[in-house]
């Protein structure tokens, strides 16, 4: 198991391993959406003010995933994104 602490995000993700997000909120309320390097959405939860919410992914396939707001939160909604990386540990 891998958790991934509410204020880190780290770019690299081993495969086959059950990874935990720790999904917040700073300001408003926001999607936290996963997307598969072929653009399907796998996984997604809300991220609130105040509010802690759990999300478990395996990443079964190496490659660039992609991390979204998946609500429309504000101005800065079209940047929220991060890609992420799955593979084998460095």
């Amino acid at each position: 198991m891998y958790y991934v602490p509410r204020l880190l995000m780290p770019s690299h993700f081993p495969v086959n391993r059950r990874i935990i997000f720790e999904v917040t909120s700073r300001d408003v309320n926001h999607g936290f959406g996963v997307y598969d390097p072929q653009g399907h959405l796998i996984a997604q939860v809300q991220a609130m003010p105040d509010y802690v919410n759990y999300l478990e992914v395996t990443f079964h396939q190496p490659g660039r995933y992609t991390v979204r707001c998946l609500e429309y939160c504000g101005i800065g909604h079209a940047m929220m994104e991060k890609t992420i990386s799955v593979g084998v540990s460095r």
